[in-house]
């Protein structure tokens, strides 16, 4: 609490000055407000920008191809696998991949 009241009186002393109670000084009137900012119009558009404009965000540093590597690697496209039919069995396989003898008809079966 006693830090409350420090700060109340530090703030009241900084935003009214006090002066000497016999001077005459009078404290000086505000500046006369300003004329408002042109707009400017940009030749070919036609539309007026705004004269405060808004402020972006902006790196502090460039990233290297590096790690922007590392970063979107997960989002690249995976190759889909092809499907297709063996044809001695008719089975689905990839391709280059071993399914049966190449015996048509026997599916993997040994009887004489």
């Amino acid at each position: 609490m006693a830090a409350a009241g420090w700060l109340r009186r530090a703030a009241s002393a900084v935003a009214m000055p006090r002066l000497p109670s016999g001077s005459s000084i009078m404290p000086a009137p505000p500046p006369a407000p300003l004329p408002e900012a042109q707009s400017l119009v940009l030749p070919g558009h036609g539309a007026a920008i705004a004269p405060a404009m808004e402020l972006m965000a902006v790196p502090k540093k460039k990233i290297s191809k590096y790690k922007r590597g590392l970063r979107n690697g997960p989002k690249a496209l995976k190759p889909v696998p092809v499907i297709v039919r063996c044809r001695c069995c008719g089975r689905v396989k990839l391709p280059h991949f071993y399914c049966c003898s190449g015996e048509r008809g026997n599916t993997g079966d040994s009887s004489s």
